[in-house]
């Protein structure tokens, strides 16, 4: 199968990307995050991706795109001098089913290229943390809870 098609996403593109991003919540946390917390992303996800997507300028914010589908999308935020790092991906999510075949990587790529960056990913997600590794980001000891309550550590490169 060739590879996805990777291109900037635009506002049209939300509604697939909050789809994306909650189908891939429950794919690597089920029952980890509380009901309570999905139906507020259900609620919210959409009106804050248009939001985004509509002032690119703010961020970039790439899809990965099959035969007219979204099948993943990486999301990255300038931080500034104040962060450790001045880049920071915020969100590189893909469903089980697109894994393996690099959508992830060319998603990380377009995203941040080389530069220093800095992430954070939830603790014990080890297929995650793996990943991140390979393209080269380490653990830097510094960690925050985060969504539903999951304990995240910052990787930077």
């Amino acid at each position: 199968m060739p590879n996805a098609r990777i291109r900037p996403a635009t506002v049209l593109d939300a509604h697939a990307v909050a789809d994306v991003h909650l189908t891939c919540w429950r794919e690597t946390f089920g029952d980890r995050i509380p009901a309570d917390v999905y139906a507020e992303r259900e609620a919210n996800a959409l009106g804050e991706w248009q939001a985004e997507l509509a002032e690119p300028a703010r961020s970039a914010t790439w899809v990965a795109d099959r035969e007219g589908t979204v099948v993943g999308f990486a999301h990255a935020v300038a931080t500034g001098a104040k962060e450790v790092r001045p880049l920071e991906l915020r969100h590189l999510f893909v469903p089980v089913a697109e894994q393996g075949r690099r959508t992830g990587t060319h998603l990380l790529e377009l995203a941040i290229g080389d530069a220093p960056c800095q992430l954070w990913v939830v603790e014990d997600n080890e297929q995650a943390i793996g990943f991140y590794r390979r393209h080269s980001f380490e653990l830097d000891g510094a960690d925050r809870e985060g969504v539903g309550g999951l304990p995240e550590v910052r990787m930077v490169r």
